[in-house]
């Protein structure tokens, strides 16, 4: 057996403190560990204001990653528990007792762009063609007075990443946006991997309105999706992308409709 055929992806384990205390044990891949780490807090809603960010501070060798934000750091809202695997996601064990908002609002992106930004996703996943088994993600911002984002897309801010585990290359993403003050309101986040309900939280606890995939939704996500106006696409990649819920915020040609997209 060849080197390249003996090639595993990255994993290791990376504590995660916030203000001194450990909050998490993530199982990912030891890269963008700083993004990693803001990107998982705001994804359970326990940093939301950028202003009170003071420091992060990431080692791989350490494995151990840290974020101080005095006066920032609020409890878990959702409940996404302790210990994150790479696999799964960590449940969700949702708090039935957590209301959940209302997403109005948001950016409306023609689904031909959707898909532009999915091909760039996967040409900018250098893991995935080398060794499989990663996920990626990307998060997009418009803003036509900064020109293209890279060759070929729509005006604006892109960020791309890497992970074994799918939900961990998303949090990678909102943590790069929130750090460098991208309005996440106005993002769409697109990933490789099925959409679980741990990602839809994310998503919510993030202020997100418009997720999509290459891959399907489980029938929590969906469900949560629905019940909060989050705009849902999957198959992105098809002909005919799905659009499950809240079709106002795709414009352009019309997806096949989901369950809850008509």
């Amino acid at each position: 057996m060849s080197d390249d055929e003996l090639r595993m992806a990255p994993e290791l384990p990376v504590e995660l403190h916030a203000n001194g205390e450990k909050v998490a044990v993530l199982m990912c891949s030891p890269y963008n560990l700083d993004d990693l780490a803001v990107g998982h807090l705001v994804g359970r809603g326990m940093l939301t204001d950028r202003a009170t960010l003071m420091s992060v501070g990431a080692c791989a060798d350490l494995r151990l990653a840290t974020v101080i934000a005095p006066d920032g750091i609020h409890q878990d809202r959702y409940g996404l528990g302790v210990v994150v695997s790479s696999g799964c996601g960590s449940g969700p064990v949702f708090r039935t007792e957590a209301s959940l908002p209302l997403l109005e609002g948001g950016p409306c992106i023609p689904l031909g762009e959707l898909q532009l930004l999915a091909r760039y996703m996967f040409d900018m996943a250098e893991l995935y063609r080398e060794i499989g088994g990663m996920h990626c993600a990307a998060l997009f911002v418009a803003d036509t007075a900064t020109g293209a984002a890279a060759e070929g897309l729509p005006a604006g801010h892109i960020v791309v990443r890497e992970d074994v585990g799918r939900h961990n290359a998303v949090d990678k993403v909102i943590g790069y946006a929130f750090r460098n003050g991208w309005p996440l309101e106005q993002a769409v986040i697109l990933t490789s991997g099925r959409i679980a309900a741990d990602m839809i939280l994310k998503a919510i606890a993030a202020g997100v309105r418009l997720l999509v995939s290459r891959s399907i939704p489980t029938s929590t996500a969906f469900e949560l999706a629905k019940a909060t106006g989050l705009t849902l696409v999957g198959r992105i990649e098809k002909s005919r992308p799905v659009l499950y819920c809240s079709p106002e915020r795709v414009g352009g040609q019309t997806p096949a409709a989901g369950p809850g997209g008509g």
